[in-house]
């Protein structure tokens, strides 16, 4: 069955809710001030100390951020979710106890470049390329390039994300048959601030998928 995440959570009630509707994960935004959905390291802290066990709370994040916390031991982060260049994947590995991410622009599917991209990662987070801009844009992906790029980087696997929401999420699954299906934007009502409805649909969706 689909593994879902659901990402850019900022309140208490959003995290109860995506769990309660049966996301595998959820994701806190650290490190992009201009994000409304970005937290301070103690806010996603304190949210992910909501979680249960069997759902991963995942830090969506970047190397400045692991640089100035290095261990990251004090929070209860199952994933990191990581942006822009980590030199050494295992060494933070290591030093905080996470499995990791690595977010991927969809720009190219080169199969060299993806390769080199997935190196010491535990998964790869394709999300959809816009110049100067990091991710979240909520702009769909090009799904071919995704499919490629999952092929390219096998076994290491492949996190399917940029711009889904319920209307697409089957033909994205069915399409690209990733490992798993991330989204942030298409299920809110505001930047932010996340729709149970939306939510409980994108989940339902993604789990009944045939893929």
């Amino acid at each position: 069955m689909m593994r879902v995440k659901i990402c850019g959570l900022t309140r208490e009630t959003d995290v109860g809710f995506a769990v309660l509707a049966g996301a595998d994960a959820v994701g806190f935004i650290v490190g992009f001030p201009s994000s409304s959905r970005n937290l301070s390291l103690a806010q996603a802290g304190e949210l992910a100390k909501r979680i249960p066990p069997f759902v991963d709370a995942v830090l969506v994040t970047t190397g400045e951020v692991l640089n100035a916390n290095p261990t990251l031991k004090d929070y209860r982060f199952d994933a990191l979710q990581l942006y822009g260049d980590i030199p050494d994947p295992e060494a933070v590995r290591k030093n905080t106890g996470a499995r990791l991410i690595r977010t991927y622009p969809a720009k190219t599917d080169n199969r060299a470049a993806a390769q080199e991209a997935a190196k010491g990662f535990d998964a790869v987070l394709t999300d959809t390329y816009v110049e100067g801009q990091q991710g979240g844009t909520g702009t769909p992906a090009d799904w071919t390039i995704c499919r490629n790029i999952k092929y390219a980087i096998a076994p290491t696997r492949l996190i399917l994300s940029g711009g889904l929401n319920g209307a697409n999420i089957a033909s994205a699954i069915n399409f690209v048959h990733p490992y798993a299906v991330d989204v942030s934007s298409g299920v809110e009502s505001s930047p932010g601030v996340k729709d149970p409805g939306k939510v409980m649909e994108f989940i339902k969706k993604a789990k009944v998928a045939d893929w």
